[in-house]
């Protein structure tokens, strides 16, 4: 194990509709405040919901994609000179909008809501294995009308403008804005990138297998190759978007791999899903919460799912008691991802 190099997150920019900047995001998360609102960015009178969380004052993504990179550069200590010739993996819907700064990417990831912790899971592995000093994540997503409209046809939004994880009457997902880049190093840093996995199901071309298999694979092969056991989990920020089946999907994955209960919440529940940039949002509140030592509230919850049997954070934030934590991710086709960290 002599040539395997730890991989650290050294730095990060984070902007959300919570606002930009780890302490906006702690602030609200931590306590469980939405910041879901009616969509101003585009005409939603003739949508089934209208509502969304974005921020008020965001530019266009590709301007925010480029000063979240140069700001985690700064946050990680980068010079100028080591910025431009540290490798860019880009999480994004597409190039349009972007196409500057992909140019400059070394990889563009576009696998849906997996594309983020799929760049992440590259990097890591190149990192680890020494083919990469660093290498600068960044994922973006601003609600836009095309992908509204294509989750409000398809009857994905919760129409009751609150989003539910694990809860009996969650109605679905509410979208939302993130920008966030991340600088991952070989060595020590604000948190350690100690495992990650991935794997498929090829259950459904949308839906999930109902016993969680592919996910529960994607933790199990991240708990490897940290070479740690369950028991080291203190906290997992669920993939959970407050849809019926993912839910109860993820919880039949959880309740496959830990056979004790662990601390779980989704911070979708107040920032709101952000497709490709999901990922690594979620990477991020995971290392705040854990080091801030205290772990986020499921927000929307209201009444108990038989089919979701989880230690779930509600009403206040629970002070974390274990430094590792799990942030897991899904998407369309089958794709999961899981991530290993700890920080604190």
């Amino acid at each position: 194990m002599s040539d395997v190099h730890p991989v650290s997150v050294t730095g990060f920019s984070v902007l959300s509709a919570l606002g930009r900047g780890a302490e906006a995001q702690l602030a609200a998360a931590l306590p469980g405040a939405p910041a879901f609102g009616e969509v101003r960015r585009f005409d939603t009178s003739n949508r089934r919901v209208t509502r969304a969380a974005t921020a008020a004052d965001a530019r266009s993504l590709e301007e925010e994609l480029l000063d979240a990179v140069i700001d985690a550069c700064a946050d990680a200590g980068l010079t100028p000179a080591q910025r431009a010739t540290t490798p860019l993996f880009l999480a994004v819907h597409g190039r349009s909008g972007v196409r500057g700064l992909a140019t400059r990417a070394a990889k563009i990831y576009t696998s849906a809501c997996v594309s983020a912790s799929t760049a992440v899971a590259d990097a890591a592995t190149l990192i680890r294995n020494g083919y990469a000093e660093r290498i600068v994540v960044a994922a973006g997503y601003l609600v836009e009308s095309d992908q509204f409209a294509l989750f409000d046809a398809g009857r994905a939004l919760s129409d009751d403008s609150t989003v539910r994880p694990f809860s009996l009457d969650r109605r679905g997902l509410l979208l939302g804005d993130a920008v966030v880049a991340v600088v991952l190093q070989s060595g020590e840093g604000l948190a350690e990138v100690a495992g990650w996995g991935r794997a498929g199901d090829a259950y459904h071309p949308c839906q999930p297998a109902p016993d969680g298999q592919g996910l529960a694979a994607a933790i199990e092969a991240a708990l490897r190759k940290a070479e740690l056991p369950t028991d080291v989990v203190g906290y997992i920020n669920a993939n959970a978007t407050g849809t019926a089946m993912s839910d109860a999907s993820e919880a039949a994955a959880i309740r496959t791999v830990f056979p004790a209960d662990v601390p779980v919440s989704s911070t979708k529940s107040v920032h709101g899903h952000a497709l490709e940039a999901s990922g690594l949002l979620e990477l991020v509140m995971t290392v705040l919460a854990l080091r801030a030592g205290k772990l986020p509230v499921n927000a929307g919850f209201t009444s108990p799912d038989p089919s979701c049997p989880l230690d779930l954070i509600l009403d206040a934030p629970r002070p974390a008691t274990a430094q590792y934590g799990l942030t897991l991710n899904a998407a369309f086709g089958g794709a999961n991802t899981a991530l290993l960290v700890r920080a604190g």
